[in-house]
């Protein structure tokens, strides 16, 4: 297993060193050159959406709440296929390098400055997720090695390879990593289905959308603020920005949206499978049970290659974008070796809470409760009302202020109400269509 993962970090550094010596401007290093075709593009979705939470953590929740536990990234499919029909293409002509570039053309500077001081704070718990899965993995895989060296040496060499090589890197590598990552999960899933060790059965007498542990008010919840953030998230609308053109983002968006409902199904199938059939997980993750103990080596060597790619492809989207914005959104600068200076320090933030702090699920649930509330809706109305209705900015942030600060209050301030991140956004809502309806209704008055 050992010399698959040293073979995976020489390939992927290989990458990043040759990219280091060939970009050459802030454009292909943050946006590879947006001329991006569908397969790139298709894959690169692909491969930064199935990261920590759709496989550590969603197999975690398919043993605690079984098969309802598909909703975490089922709603994000929902959201992707409906950005797809609604925003890819007004989005791709807007020729915007990051989100709150596109909030800066679609309602004018200070909601770039707002929108990007958002994302820099709640993406790093995201980060911190993805380095969190990765030492979990590890951990347990060589024996319970030093979870804080091995966080530390995870950290670096994903710190490293995205600060040599940017999105130029990411996109590459993440061709490879999709393949990976596909391959690793279905052989696996076969395997455990079609094994002696255990019954398929489980699986299909277990099959329900919702049950007394996830309720219908649960699953909007999901669709509304995780759906949210693959609908109009940053590291998502990334993908978008670096196609080559409108119909290309369309098109990736929606396929990618329906790979990620399969995906969804059979990541979900897995922890129904260990739910029934392992009786001594003993707060083990499943996936990484599995591998230890229920698959042959080569088997295992794969799966365990295709989690690492997971989780990598995840934190380097994160960090390079994350970066990216704050160098081109909160300094307003295009400096690629300032670019690589915020990436190492980002990098580091996020590894120290993810020493602290390794709840999976909760990292990532905290990020989008304060991202969701505040952004989606206001720049959802703000594209779509783009060129054709005039916006009242004074209301349209205090939509993004308000409906931010409660998922800041609920997330970290340690309030915890359940759905107050769904009424925040709401009261976003409610905010965001005002600052239409207001300046349009003074002018018919006129």
């Amino acid at each position: 297993m050992l010399y698959g993962i040293v073979i995976y970090i020489i390939f992927m550094t290989s990458i990043s060193i040759y990219d280091f010596f060939k970009v050459k401007n802030f454009e292909e290093y943050t946006v590879a050159g947006k001329n991006q075709k569908f397969f790139p593009v298709f894959l690169s979705l692909m491969a930064s959406m199935i990261g920590a939470s759709a496989t550590i953590g969603m197999t975690d929740r398919a043993v605690e709440v079984g098969f309802p536990a598909f909703w975490w990234l089922g709603v994000g499919a929902m959201g992707l296929i409906f950005q797809s029909v609604l925003l890819s293409e007004k989005i791709r002509s807007l020729n915007a390098n990051t989100l709150p570039d596109i909030a800066m053309k679609t309602v004018g500077k200070e909601a770039k400055t707002l929108l990007a001081l958002i994302i820099a704070v709640s993406w790093v718990g995201i980060i911190a997720a993805q380095f969190a899965s990765i030492v979990k993995l590890l951990t347990v895989a060589f024996d319970n090695t030093s979870t804080k060296l091995v966080t530390i040496i995870i950290a670096a060499i994903v710190i490293i390879y995205t600060l040599f090589g940017g999105q130029t890197s990411v996109i590459k590598t993440d061709k490879v990593q999709s393949l990976i990552i596909a391959v690793g999960i279905i052989v696996t899933f076969l395997y455990v289905i079609v094994s002696k060790q255990g019954s398929g059965e489980t699986i299909i007498t277990h099959i329900e959308l919702l049950n007394e542990d996830v309720s219908v008010f649960d699953v909007v919840n999901l669709l509304f603020i995780v759906g949210g953030t693959y609908f109009l998230g940053p590291d998502i609308i990334s993908r978008n920005l670096i196609s080559k053109d409108g119909k290309t983002a369309k098109k990736a968006a929606f396929c990618a949206g329906v790979g990620l409902f399969v995906f969804s199904i059979i990541i979900t199938m897995i922890g129904l499978w260990a739910k029934g059939n392992i009786t001594d997980l003993n707060g083990c993750n499943p996936l990484i049970y599995i591998m230890k103990n229920y698959i042959p080596l080569p088997v295992e060597i794969l799966l365990c290659v295709a989690l690492i790619a997971t989780l990598v492809s995840s934190a380097d989207t994160c960090l390079i974008n994350a970066a990216t914005i704050v160098e081109n959104d909160l300094l307003g600068k295009k400096s690629v070796k300032e670019v690589r200076i915020i990436v190492l320090i980002i990098g580091v933030i996020s590894a120290v809470i993810a020493i602290f702090k390794t709840n999976i699920i909760e990292l990532l649930t905290g990020a989008y409760s304060i991202y969701s509330p505040g952004i989606v809706i206001p720049l959802f109305v703000a594209i779509i009302c783009h060129d054709r209705r005039k916006i009242c900015k004074a209301l349209w942030y205090w939509g993004v202020i308000v409906g931010s600060l409660i998922g800041v209050l609920n997330t970290y301030l340690g309030l915890n109400v359940e759905y107050l991140p769904l009424v925040a956004m709401g009261i976003s809502a409610v905010f965001s269509v005002l600052s239409v309806l207001v300046p349009n209704y003074k002018k018919i008055e006129s």
